[in-house]
């Protein structure tokens, strides 16, 4: 009989598992507003090109690679996949992403359906074949950081591109935010030579700061002006 171990000790210490434990546990509290907020305001804030790449990588890295941090964080795989793919991509991405695009009728849902799920397979491949070619570690970090670098940038121009801030959670984004940079500190203590990895977690860490700095640059402007300015929170 094949014993299962539900956290692996003998590779990590306590402390990285903290920093990765309390980085990916704010990440399910951040994907608990998105779906919310799919719900209830018919939007899904999350960029659709990252959708795409995130959803990918949590198909490669619960069903065709192995996460060798313990059951416990492979079965945190496997939540936020069916999460994923059963509300976040299925819905918002697919049937309320072209509300990004500045012109969404140029976007019928006849092409940007097959767009969607044409991106998310071909990030599903590359992110498979980075991990089968030895060219990731063995959390995926690399693959999910170069897709956690293109959240962090697309956010930006996203966020600045609308009239006022309905669509975006900022309880959301500085749970992200503050949930991948708990991460890279993993990264630091557990790959302290892997320089790739430091360089694009912290550039992320970087462009999520700068996010936030703008995020509450633009509110103030918006109630400055008089702009009625609907803040999503947890509850």
């Amino acid at each position: 009989m094949v014993s299962i171990v539900w956290i692996n000790w003998q590779d990590y210490t306590g402390l990285e598992f903290f920093f990765y434990g309390l980085g990916c546990l704010l990440w399910v509290l951040a994907y608990g507003i998105y779906i919310r907020n799919i719900f209830t305001l018919k939007y899904v804030e999350m960029p659709v090109f990252a959708g795409c790449c995130d959803v990918a990588w949590e198909f490669v890295w619960s069903f065709l690679a192995q996460n060798d941090m313990g059951m416990i964080f492979q079965g945190a795989n496997y939540v936020w996949f069916f999460l994923d793919a059963g509300l976040i991509f299925s819905y918002g991405v697919l049937f309320l992403g072209a509300k990004q695009l500045t012109v969404p009728q140029l976007a019928p849902r006849r092409i940007f359906i097959p767009a969607c799920l044409f991106i998310a397979v071909l990030a599903g491949a590359a992110t498979y074949y980075m991990h089968a070619q030895g060219l990731d570690n063995s959390v995926g970090g690399r693959s999910a950081y170069l897709i956690q670098l293109s959240i962090s940038f697309l956010y930006i121009p996203l966020m600045l591109r609308q009239p006022t801030l309905e669509y975006f959670s900022f309880n959301a984004n500085w749970m992200r935010a503050a949930g991948s940079a708990l991460v890279v500190v993993f990264f630091f203590l557990h790959y302290p030579d892997d320089r790739f990895l430091q360089t694009i977690g912290c550039s992320a860490a970087i462009v999520d700061a700068v996010f936030l700095v703008l995020f509450v640059q633009k509110r103030r402007r918006l109630a400055a002006g008089g702009t009625a300015v609907r803040q999503v929170a947890l509850a």
